[in-house]
């Protein structure tokens, strides 16, 4: 369990909204609502960037779509709609400066973040058994400090190299 704990340190919680959510997956929620927004960001399902929610729009969706309990605000059911988005913690990188380019053309320069992605591919059977598990690759993109958004596809973010000293 030790070794497990501090591999969740290392990584944002991202917290099923959908069928499948947990005990720990309905706490991660009520913090959101309990006016810890600020640290959460509402993200659909889906590839690109753009159309996440964040902050009072973030306790918007959310209340939106989740009916509390009759005597108190203890007992939720999440509605079929917050399905197709996820919680996630908020990432919080160091701030640096930066020239963006795209397409080879420089956007600006100016207050930047970084966020590295790393991919894998896993192969389960229906039992859950792994039968594939294998490191596929990483992403580094920037984008401005005063962004939210982060998609490089959907243009507020550029993709990067990383530079090690």
């Amino acid at each position: 369990q030790p070794l497990v704990d501090g591999m969740r340190e290392a990584f944002a919680g991202l917290y099923s909204l959908g069928p499948d959510a947990t005990d720990v997956d309905i706490a991660a929620v009520r913090r959101a609502l309990g006016g810890h927004e600020g640290q959460y960001v509402l993200k659909p399902q889906r590839e690109g960037g753009g159309y996440n929610f964040y902050g009072d729009s973030l306790v918007q969706k959310l209340r939106e779509n989740i009916v509390f309990g009759s005597t108190d605000e203890d007992s939720i059911e999440l509605g079929s709609d917050l399905s197709e988005f996820i919680l996630m913690e908020r990432l919080f990188p160091p701030q640096q400066t930066a020239v963006l380019l795209r397409a080879g053309l420089v956007e600006g320069t100016g207050d930047s973040i970084s966020e590295l992605g790393c991919f894998g591919t896993v192969v389960a059977s229906h039992d859950g058994q792994v039968l594939h598990s294998v490191y596929a690759g990483f992403l580094l993109r920037t984008k401005y400090s005063n962004v939210d958004e982060g998609g490089v596809a959907s243009g507020f973010a550029t993709l990067s190299s990383p530079y090690l000293c």
